[in-house]
């Protein structure tokens, strides 16, 4: 008897993802609330920044756990998982309101060619990486691998091996996400023409799918909400659920990418005589 192991293909389900898709429903909505009247509250200044690195810190680590919700793992509340998450966030973040958020604002003023598309480039890179890379350091923490040498092996290593289907799907589904947000002028449009930084903050900032008609309820709330708005939040809304049942799926496509060892299945070998 020998036992071989059979990797169970990812298919899209609507019911095995219905409870993630139900805490992430509620988490965006506490997100977006605390951003948005935060931002009204705070306006533009440092104080914003540093509070909205700490939310998406916040954020990060309710990622984390609709993660575990999806791949059916149980949610470790130690120093040794949360600290990574924590750190990675912060990380970006600060990279990208603390630096990348002046420069492009120099970067626009000088209006150069080759000083833009080494930024564009930049920003390009941190869109279709950052997070990739961030759920795979997610799926390491999920099955205990910690400590910082660790988990850059276990990245390097699904890197070269099994990233790249994880990759592509991500892309497609940013490219989907661009294509829609442009015809429904959502936080992710590129009507005007494609800004790097503008897409990155927004992935980092407020890409949970519920952000663009919260949003837009908030602002259209305070002039007075007409059959036309209504009829645009009903959209935006439908758009938030398709997004958000396409992502726990990619999200469950990973867990079985990366986590799952796939369903025991023997074998009966006979010699041949």
């Amino acid at each position: 008897m020998k036992q071989t192991f059979t990797k169970r293909k990812p298919s899209f389900s609507f019911k095995n993802i219905m409870a993630p898709m139900g805490w992430a429903i509620l988490l965006s909505f506490l997100y977006n609330l605390f951003y948005i009247y935060g931002t009204i509250f705070l306006g533009s200044s440092l104080l914003l920044i540093v509070y909205t690195i700490l939310l998406g810190m916040a954020s990060a680590v309710g990622l984390y756990w609709i993660c575990t919700k999806v791949w059916k793992v149980k949610f470790e509340r130690t120093k040794e998982v949360l600290l990574p998450i924590l750190v990675v966030e912060a990380a970006l973040l600060i990279i990208t309101l603390g630096v990348l958020s002046p420069l492009h604002s120099v970067v626009y003023a000088l209006d150069q060619w080759y000083v833009s598309i080494p930024y564009q480039v930049l920003c390009a890179l941190l869109i279709v990486l950052a997070q990739p890379l961030q759920l795979c350091m997610y799926s390491a923490l999920a099955q205990n691998v910690t400590g910082a040498k660790e988990i850059k092996d276990y990245i390097k290593d699904k890197f070269l091996h099994s990233f790249k289907s994880i990759w592509n799907q991500y892309c497609m589904i940013l490219l989907l996400v661009l294509f829609i947000d442009t015809l429904t002028r959502g936080i992710f449009s590129i009507g005007e023409g494609f800004d790097g930084y503008a897409i990155l903050s927004s992935i980092l900032v407020f890409g949970n799918p519920m952000f663009s008609w919260m949003f837009a309820f908030v602002m259209w709330a305070s002039a007075g909400l007409n059959t036309t708005m209504l009829m645009n939040l009903f959209v935006l809304f439908l758009t938030g659920l398709f997004y958000l049942v396409v992502e726990c799926n990619f999200l469950s496509k990973v867990g079985v990418t990366w986590i799952d060892h796939g369903t025991k299945k023997t074998k009966t070998h006979k010699k041949k005589k």
